[in-house]
């Protein structure tokens, strides 16, 4: 049997209010495997998410239910890895 799954994690660049970086690193801590976060530029609050394969969505999902505390915004850098 042939594994199709996505070998690389997909990268995810997202603006976020700078006091809230911790926030979201320990939200995603949270979900074991889902994603990992590396602050590119704190005061800026850019950050990049290192989504696991297949967990896309659900990083999605938590980024909009968080969206108003995070005032997250998405930047045109997203690409995958």
């Amino acid at each position: 049997m042939v594994d199709t799954a996505p070998e690389h994690c997909s990268l995810l660049r997202v603006i976020i209010r700078p006091r809230e970086i911790h926030y979201l690193r320990f939200t995603l801590e949270a979900y074991e495997g889902l994603a990992t976060l590396t602050t590119l530029q704190p005061q800026l609050g850019l950050v990049q998410l290192n989504v696991a394969p297949g967990c896309e969505e659900d990083v999605r999902k938590i980024l909009e239910a968080e969206r108003e505390r995070l005032q997250c915004r998405f930047t045109a850098a997203a690409e995958n890895g």
